[in-house]
């Protein structure tokens, strides 16, 4: 499979390239092997319908389809706080928007810090922000996000969520931190969520292949439930399955 990833460089300048790979933790691998740390990698993993499997896959592929046409009827329809979330729907549009912090999308220097905060568990990227912009930050907060009629599903759900942290924010400064205390904080969050799915990660790779399809439901029902990105079948239960 070829994969299209996005990293930053020493100088926090974006870029870009492709690589080959078994799958999208492959991908991982081998670039981080290359001392290169993707933010962001854009491709579908394969997908192996085995005999054993499709009874299982159909139900979690039909479950998935239908809270996904739900949510996407609330993203599309209202304009209300949403909790973070992983952003769904089209990828090139969703890396376009992170590889270039949705400038082109937020008009406010605030809501492109926030958005990289958005999708939990992530590798945060922040654009750099002046002294002053970021002075302006708690002036920004008295205003609302900015919708634009018609706008794609995925910019919806994007600004859904901008609203729940700006009311975050607004919680935090109220009850007497800082700015800068705040921005800590999202720091502090993200990186706490990325070690949760870090240790996922380990943990499904110590369980035996016996039990390692239960396990990984298992997984991914508690990295759901917190709203970070659920990990693809482990290529040791295919390769099980195979046989």
């Amino acid at each position: 499979m070829k994969y299209q990833y996005f990293y930053q460089t020493s100088r926090n300048e974006n870029r870009s390239g492709w690589i080959k790979a078994r799958n999208r933790e492959s991908a991982y691998t081998l670039l981080r092997k290359q001392g290169i740390k993707p933010y962001r990698i854009i491709g579908d993993d394969p997908v192996n319908w085995r005999p054993w499997a499709i009874g299982a896959l159909v139900a979690a592929l039909v479950a998935g389809l239908v809270i996904a046409v739900a949510t996407a009827m609330r993203a599309t329809d209202d304009r209300k706080p949403r909790p973070r979330q992983q952003i769904f729907g089209d990828a090139s549009l969703i890396a376009a928007g992170e590889f270039s912090n949705w400038v082109e999308v937020l008009g406010s220097p605030l809501d492109r810090y926030l958005a990289a905060y958005v999708q939990p568990g992530s590798a945060a990227l922040p654009p750099l922000m002046a002294a002053d912009e970021i002075a302006a930050f708690e002036s920004e907060l008295e205003k609302g996000v900015e919708y634009v009629d018609g706008e794609p599903m995925e910019h919806r759900q994007l600004k859904n969520i901008l609203a729940t942290l700006r009311a975050e924010m607004r919680q935090h400064l109220a009850s007497g931190e800082t700015v800068g205390q705040y921005m800590d904080f999202l720091e502090e969050r993200q990186q706490q969520e990325r070690e949760f799915r870090d240790h996922a990660v380990e943990s499904l790779s110590r369980v035996p292949s016996s039990h390692l399809y239960q396990a990984w439901l298992g997984i991914n029902s508690r990295l759901r439930e917190r709203g970070i990105a659920t990990l693809p079948m482990p290529q040791k239960f295919e390769e099980e399955g195979a046989r």
